[in-house]
């Protein structure tokens, strides 16, 4: 009895052991013969040929004997590549893949592989008339260690470059060239082959034009809104320094926003400019506001007076306040004038209240030499608004051009 139970767990065990243990496909044997010694360190050819299609010559089977299986698909890690890099390129790695992508390989040896990928390539840029720029960027592909009478390329027959090229929302292609060349290098004697691609991106500058023109013209309006305001108004000094605090978050802006080179964009000259004037505006306004709202016991010199009173002060725009001062000057041989002149001396501290804009107003108890003052403020406004305005038309005609 015990024999034949020994006998009956042989025929089991034999039974199973002849059972495959999986289904092998004909992919399965296909791919055991091909790479039972596949070197993927080893270029597929022999070395006196070249390759110019990806043809790999150790890949080739015929289908008839593996179940009329005209291609299969394997890793990318699996079959010998071409050292492919882009020259002059922004990282280290060259080439950034979104995934491991497997390859096609076909009976005939064709291998295709199309692996989604980033490259991040040094551009040389003008950035002069930032953002509204067009730049010219130069891709060189081409083989590290393998010369041209080992790998070849070649430009596709198919205009595939432009039909996979994705619209950017921030730039556009205006033109697209490609070249081939057979560059030598001082290492080695055999010519290397690159593929160019010169690409004319002009920046979409729609979203610019509100984003950073419109301000602009704020504070340009900002700059030149001070010099219009009363002479011994203090708002002069809140409006200047909210623009420089303005400005400043611009100039901030423009650091984080545009690539540090040697020549930077003449928009953000503009804004320095404005940055600079601004603080001169606001060294203006505290000088003015303070020639205005004290009383001065000495007169304003008299080359200045007879100046601001005639056709120089008119042209300012003075009109009004010259008739005033014209208007309060004692007549001489007047009998009234002594008392006159008293009472306008001291009427005159009576009505100098710290409200900016009601000090402007010229009252008659003022005295001549407060207003003659007062004058002299306003005359300093007018001729730094027209300064202003001739300093900021310059800048802007530069940048636009």
């Amino acid at each position: 009895m015990a024999n034949y139970g020994i006998v009956a767990v042989f025929v089991i065990w034999l039974q199973i052991s002849e059972s495959p243990m999986w289904n092998e496909t004909w992919t399965d044997r296909l791919k055991q013969d091909l790479f039972v010694k596949y070197d993927k360190f080893s270029r597929p050819m022999q070395h006196y040929n070249t390759t110019v299609a990806w043809i790999d010559e150790k890949l080739k089977w015929d289908p008839a004997k593996y179940g009329n299986l005209h291609h299969i698909h394997v890793g990318n890690h699996e079959v010998w590549q071409p050292d492919i890099m882009l020259y002059h390129s922004g990282t280290a790695s060259t080439i950034e893949h979104y995934g491991d992508t497997a390859c096609i390989i076909y009976h005939d040896g064709r291998v295709l592989w199309v692996p989604p990928a980033q490259f991040v390539g040094l551009c040389e840029l003008d950035l002069h008339l930032w953002p509204f720029d067009t730049q010219i960027c130069t891709m060189t592909f081409g083989s590290w260690t393998y010369h041209g009478e080992q790998i070849d390329m070649r430009f596709s027959e198919s205009q595939v470059t432009e039909d996979l090229h994705v619209k950017n929302a921030e730039w556009k292609m205006v033109d697209l060239t490609k070249t081939r060349k057979a560059v030598n290098y001082a290492c080695c004697p055999d010519p290397y082959i690159n593929l160019n691609f010169k690409m004319t991106l002009k920046r979409n500058a729609a979203l610019y034009c509100s984003v950073l023109l419109m301000p602009a013209a704020a504070i340009v309006f900002l700059v030149l809104v001070t010099f219009w305001l009363p002479p011994q108004s203090e708002m002069k000094i809140s409006i200047a320094a909210c623009t420089i605090l303005i400005i400043t978050v611009f100039l901030a802006y423009f650091g984080l926003k545009v690539p540090l080179t040697a020549n930077p964009p003449l928009i953000v000259y503009f804004y320095s400019g404005c940055l600079c004037l601004v603080t001169i505006s606001l060294v203006l306004s505290i000088l003015v506001i303070n020639i205005t709202k004290r009383t001065f016991c000495k007169p304003l010199p008299r080359n200045i007076r007879l100046c601001l009173l005639s056709w120089p002060g008119k042209l300012l725009g003075l009109s009004d306040q010259i008739n005033v001062i014209e208007s309060r000057r004692p007549i001489p041989g007047q009998e009234l004038r002594g008392k006159l002149t008293e009472e306008s001396t001291t009427n005159s501290t009576s009505n100098i209240s710290d409200d900016g804009d009601r000090q402007n107003m010229i009252s008659p108890t003022k005295n001549i030499t407060q207003l003659e003052w007062i004058l002299a403020g306003t005359a300093i406004d007018r001729i730094a608004f027209v300064l202003f305005c001739l300093i900021l038309a310059t800048m802007a005609i530069v940048c636009i051009s």
